[in-house]
């Protein structure tokens, strides 16, 4: 699948996927009354397909290929489900763009636990991006931390994400197929445990239904959306360097806003949007580094 794909091309059309995701989403959502089964569905469906196609590699598996797989695994499906969430809660054009700063993350965490010298352009990188963090969440008026839950998931979920494409890059012996079926199987299970989170998505109520009268959508969601995504994005970050694959990735946001504008009629705010540019002047700043280092 996707085998002879550029991995830079990967990445970019992938952010189209990503950047229209929340609109199946919400239709998954809005169709099941707020009960998360179409949406875990969806995952299942997916999960069931990648699995049939790769489940002959898994004996070859090391340890350290498993221990590996497993922490990007985890962190993916974790990452989604909060980024579900924002999605969902909140301001499409906000979510992604605290998604967005899993290129500050990234080089946190390169520069923390994988000993990355930390430069000065690391350094302006870091500090763009904190910058345009706290522009969004107010601090003209002393708010320093996330405004609503949906904000708080939308960071949440870049950091999780952030570590779990670190993995992906330190894991030599990567199997893309496994991995992003791994990735997705607990994206339903994270889901699933979310539905214990206050105001968000039940499982009360449930009937077959809801599955029955929305199986397209269903069936779409997995086929269009959410392998492809998955895996584009599971062999981009395996290949590229984390600077280029968050300037190649800034695609996403403006579909994003576009989509979420003609879809939904959502804008961002002046303020939101000077925040923006210095969230999306991080990658760039990281990748400016990386050619000089080159």
């Amino acid at each position: 699948m996707f085998k002879n794909i550029n991995p830079n091309y990967a990445i970019m059309y992938s952010t189209i996927l990503w950047g229209t995701w929340w609109y199946p989403l919400r239709l998954l959502n809005e169709y099941g009354d707020n009960n998360a089964m179409p949406i875990v569905t969806s995952f299942l469906i997916a999960t069931t397909i990648l699995f049939i196609i790769s489940y002959k590699k898994i004996h070859l598996f090391s340890k350290k290929n498993i221990y590996l797989t497993l922490i990007a695994a985890v962190s993916g499906g974790a990452a989604m489900c909060l980024y579900n969430e924002g999605l969902l809660r909140g301001n499409v054009g906000r979510t992604i763009l605290f998604f967005y700063l899993t290129s500050v993350w990234s080089t946190l965490i390169e520069v923390y636990f994988l000993k990355k010298p930390l430069t000065y352009y690391r350094g302006f990188s870091i500090t763009a991006g904190f910058t345009g963090l706290f522009i969004m969440n107010g601090i003209d008026q002393g708010n320093f931390l996330p405004n609503s839950a949906a904000d708080f998931y939308g960071i949440a979920a870049g950091i999780i994400w952030s570590l779990g494409a670190t993995m992906l890059r330190v894991n030599d012996e990567l199997d893309v197929n496994v991995t992003t079926a791994l990735c997705i199987l607990f994206g339903a299970i994270f889901i699933l445990l979310a539905t214990l989170l206050p105001d968000g998505q039940t499982l009360g109520g449930f009937q077959i239904s809801m599955i029955s009268e929305n199986l397209i959508l269903i069936i779409a969601m997995a086929l269009i959306w959410i392998i492809p995504a998955y895996w584009l994005n599971v062999m981009g970050s395996d290949q590229v360097d984390p600077g280029r694959a968050g300037v190649l990735m800034m695609t996403e946001v403006l579909i994003g806003f576009i989509s979420a504008y003609l879809l939904a009629n959502e804008l961002i705010s002046f303020r939101e949007a000077i925040g923006a540019v210095f969230i999306l002047s991080a990658p760039l700043v990281e990748l400016h580094y990386s050619g000089k280092a080159n």
